[in-house]
């Protein structure tokens, strides 16, 4: 046997990390996805052509995390709450596309001499599908597309419906076909999914209430992402059905724009999911496929099969749901693609006798042919799908946010979520520190030096504008820099003091609020961003309901949708409806509830919040019109409630 040209791990891992930078970069200037690129680079650097690489353990090994994260990355990046609105279309996309090409297949099956039970598994190896032009999708921001995150949705239903079809061949051929069996696997099932997307969620919150290092919330991550990978594997599902699980249950435990979700993605695109790619071509021997008739015509078939049946399946779901010609193609691209749950189930059938090796070698070239096509259409189709902004209006409220930094307690929680706002529409952070100027003598710079450059900020993600002012007072820096930088939204920490009747937030907060010309959110963050389980708005009795504007309510939802958390609405009972429609009227949709508010306000808040939710409340104008419409609301808020309270003035 011919040893591989690299043998060494320094040398092996040069090759891959080469591969992974060169060949996309070459075939990108071709106008040829790079996901193609790494298909036919692993088939030239492979043992089939140069043997520069040996199919061994270890390229195993970070193929199959790559295809993990491959079905996290989709999991994450589904819009949760559009997928809870279109579960019943992914699922009718999910029956359409399972069955048209199984069918297909199972016909050819038959033509080609196969058992009716050899050629229902052929026929359900071609049904399933990999999201192989997933990164592609990602790269156009169309993932939130309803068309595409139906597509993707609709995954998780042909792949569990493979594997499932596997496991009965398996246990017929095997003998050991029974009504416990399918009760058990069922059973299991069942439990399994609810632990992972109901519990897991939960245990999250947790882990990041006590824990806010980035380097460990990242590692519960992966642990978390295995531990649902290694367990589904074990009740005898695919481990990619964990993955995509996982990465479902993780979207809903952390903010769209986490940092952790931004780091998680980034190794996985950059690193893991191309060698993947990588590995499906170095599976690849075309010699053995292209000198042989029998060979190259099943796999034409098995090809004419899957494009066919995944063409009809998205032609019948647009024409029922009313999308686009260009969405149809785009859903036709990403799921006429095979990989992961085909070569599962065709070497299943291998090792059962079932299928021969021209059927394997079939198989693989269709497989070539459908991992090329798909991230061709996508990428040629992709870009005429508007992307789905997940903010459709107002989106300069977050867009350049000023953080005053002072106290090393508070700083980190308040750049957290000014980075997470700011993330919205790729806004700019503004972290600023002002030292003050007296009587000729200008205090506290080494202090403005080592807040400026404190971790937390350099490990941001978004663009950060570090600002270093002196000024004769604080206030008036904070206020002359918010002008300077044209900033969109002050945020603040609250500092209350002890006479309500001299101070709402803090002497100087309330310089600030009331001196700035544009949105100023103070905060008291008593629990960290990641923990935070919902966002509660509250609109007292005799808070006039006209004085919410349309920009207000905008951003009040924008902040629950960037935090990935439910939102609340407490009103007065008399108000609730018209609060309701009005909410519900203005801007982009966002699923909320309501509770109503009794004539004890404090003590009903108080009773109703828990600690991990985000108390809001809305006000503008002056002093003494936030005064005769909140009276000393947020300050009782503040002094009662161990939740997080935050007030949005806009002036």
């Amino acid at each position: 046997m011919i040893e591989p040209l690299a043998t060494e791990p320094v040398s092996i891992f040069l090759t891959i990390i080469a591969v992974v930078l060169i060949a996309p970069l070459i075939f990108e200037r071709l106008r040829i996805p790079g996901i193609v690129g790494l298909i036919l680079a692993g088939i030239l650097v492979g043992p089939h052509g140069l043997h520069i690489l040996a199919t061994s353990h270890t390229m195993d090994l970070l193929a199959t995390v790559g295809l993990i994260y491959l079905m996290f990355s989709a999991g994450l990046e589904i819009d949760l709450h559009q997928f809870s609105r279109i579960r019943n279309k992914s699922a009718v996309f999910g029956v359409f596309t399972f069955l048209c090409p199984g069918i297909l297949g199972a016909v050819l099956g038959r033509l080609v001499g196969l058992e009716w039970i050899g050629a229902v598994l052929l026929g359900s190896v071609i049904a399933s599908h990999t999201l192989v032009a997933f990164p592609i999708a990602s790269r156009l921001g169309i993932v939130r597309n309803e068309a595409i995150s139906i597509t993707i949705g609709a995954t998780i239903f042909t792949d569990v419906a493979a594997l499932l079809l596997l496991a009965i061949v398996s246990a017929i051929t095997e003998g050991g076909l029974s009504a416990g069996y399918f009760v058990t696997f069922f059973a299991m099932m069942i439990v399994y999914t609810a632990l992972v997307l109901l519990g897991l969620p939960r245990l999250g919150k947790l882990f990041f209430r006590r824990f806010t290092d980035p380097a460990v919330e990242f590692q519960f991550v992966l642990v978390a992402l295995f531990v649902a990978a290694l367990v589904a594997e074990l009740i005898g599902m695919h481990a990619i059905i964990g993955a995509f699980l996982a990465g479902l249950a993780i979207n809903a435990t952390l903010p769209s724009r986490s940092q952790v979700i931004g780091r998680i993605l980034f190794v996985g695109m950059a690193f893991f999911i191309p060698i993947f790619q990588m590995y499906i071509g170095m599976m690849t021997d075309p010699l053995s496929i292209i000198t042989s008739v029998e060979t190259i015509l099943i796999g034409i078939g098995l090809s004419v099969a899957v494009y066919g049946g995944k063409f009809l399946a998205a032609w019948l779901t647009a024409r029922i749901f009313g999308y686009s010609r260009d969405e149809m193609f785009v859903m036709w691209g990403l799921s006429q693609a095979q990989a992961a749950a085909t070569l599962a189930a065709i070497l299943v059938g291998m090792e059962l006798g079932i299928f021969t090796p021209i059927i394997l070698n079939a198989t693989i070239l269709m497989i070539i042919c459908t991992v090329i096509t798909s991230p061709l259409l996508v990428q040629r189709l992709g870009p005429r799908i508007h992307p789905v902004e997940s903010e459709v209006n107002y989106k300069d409220l977050f867009s350049r946010i000023l953080v005053p930094v002072a106290n090393p307690q508070t700083q980190e929680r308040l750049i957290r979520l000014a980075s997470i706002l700011t993330q919205t529409n790729g806004g700019m952070l503004l972290p600023l520190h002002v030292a003050q100027e007296v009587r000729g003598r200008v205090e506290g710079l080494e202090q403005q030096r080592e807040l400026l450059e404190a971790d937390i900020i350099e490990q941001i993600d978004s663009d950060v504008r570090v600002i270093a002012r002196v000024d004769s007072s604080i206030h008036k820096g904070i206020l002359r820099a918010a002008l300077e930088q044209d900033a969109s939204l002050i945020i603040l920490g609250w500092k209350r003091e002890t006479t309500f009747e001299q101070s709402i937030f803090g002497a100087l907060q309330d310089k600030v609020v009331w001196g700035a010309t544009m949105p100023v959110l103070v905060a008291r963050l008593t629990t960290p961003i990641n923990s935070l389980q919902r966002v509660v708005l509250v609109v007292p009795p005799g808070c006039p309901i006209g004085a919410l504007s349309e920009e207000m309510l905008e951003g009040i939802k924008t902040i629950a949708r960037t935090l990935n958390v439910p939102l609340l609405v407490m009103g007065a009972p008399a108000e609730l409806d018209g609060l309701t429609e009005l909410i519900a009227s203005r801007g982009e949709e966002y699923p909320f509830d309501t509770m109503p508010l009794r004539e004890k306000v404090m003590q009903d808040v108080a009773r109703r919040v828990r600690m991990q939710d985000m108390i809001v409340v809305p006000a503008s104008g002056s002093r003494s019109r936030f005064r005769l419409s909140l009276g000393d609301i947020p300050e009782q808020l503040v002094a009662t409630t161990p939740s997080s309270v935050v007030v949005i003035h806009y002036p």
